[in-house]
């Protein structure tokens, strides 16, 4: 059976949700579809006096602006699907995904984005999508994980002996400041303009509002009252890291860039608990470039992105 998640029933179906997604999914920001399993006989694990169990769920947001083809387009992102081991080829997967496309039906959004990394252990979901009418592309995005090991490991000595004295010292880079001291017009007066600069269309998805972001890790240049490169964290509860944007208007982009990057990675190697990830989603080559620069062994993986309409 599939119900449509309401507040009071949300945190029933927490424990199917990745603790980075919490938050999202707790604050209706997100939206649920959860799969109620049928009471089991005889079953030990079908929960107390063979009750109903949630056994999969489904993450979703409407986004409007989004570019698809040099058009903006209102879509449904996919953001999370998940059965419980146990539930599995009991066809509750596509249960849940009939009821996304009733929704699609009802509601103005032009189809449904979802993205998936590169990788062989990923082609069972791009076959299952693939399968409900997705067409995938490989886009521009990619994403790379770091710890604390790739801290002291991967980043060359001179480049961690930068960021750590950028991070460590008593003021920060001249012209850097913290997101918070900008107004919030001029916070999404260059969001947006950064978004326009960007092609993989992910920026297009990314919140403009400034209270979002992890005010202590995000920062910018600012040059002549004027905003000219920008980086902005999401902070989940276990203190891990997204980098979700980072972006210049400058024309000393990618010494600025890399000045940013520089900067935050001394500050997460300074300033986090040992425990914490940064995930960074990359948009374009050139922050690719500087990304592998800094981390020469880590290699970035490319993310496709499937379309259904």
């Amino acid at each position: 059976m599939i119900i449509s998640i309401t507040e009071k029933e949300r945190d029933y179906f927490l424990p199917l949700v990745p603790e980075d997604m919490r938050d999202a999914f707790r604050s209706g920001e997100w939206m649920g579809l959860g799969a109620l399993s049928e009471p089991l006989e005889n079953d030990g694990d079908a929960g107390e006096d063979g009750a109903v169990e949630a056994c999969g769920i489904m993450l979703f947001s409407p986004e409007d602006g989004i570019s698809i083809g040099g058009e903006r387009s209102t879509m449904i992102i996919l953001h999370w699907i998940y059965v419980a081991d146990k539930y599995r080829q009991q066809g509750m997967a596509d249960d849940l995904m009939n009821a996304l496309a009733d929704i699609l039906e009802d509601n103005p959004a032009d189809g449904i984005i979802c993205d998936i990394p590169l990788g062989s252990e990923y082609d069972l979901a791009e076959d299952f999508f693939s399968s409900w009418g997705f067409s995938f592309d490989v886009t521009e995005l990619q994403e790379m994980v770091i710890d604390k090991d790739d801290c002291r490991k991967e980043i060359s000595p001179q480049n961690k002996e930068e960021a750590l004295r950028l991070a460590s010292g008593p003021d920060r880079p001249i012209n850097l400041i913290p997101i918070s001291e900008l107004s919030k017009e001029d916070f999404i007066k260059t969001v947006r303009a950064i978004k326009e600069k960007e092609t993989s269309g992910y920026y297009e998805m990314i919140s403009e509002d400034r209270d979002d972001y992890a005010e202590d890790i995000s920062c910018a240049f600012v040059h002549e009252n004027e905003v000219s490169s920008m980086v902005l964290f999401e902070r989940f509860p276990d203190d891990d890291l997204h980098m979700v944007m980072l972006g210049t208007l400058s024309k000393r982009g990618n010494k600025e860039l890399l000045e940013l990057l520089r900067y935050t990675a001394g500050y997460y190697y300074l300033n986090y608990p040992e425990s914490a990830k940064i995930k960074f989603s990359i948009g374009t080559e050139r922050n690719r470039t500087l990304a592998v620069h800094l981390f020469p062994d880590k290699d970035p993986i490319l993310v496709r992105r499937g379309f259904y309409y």
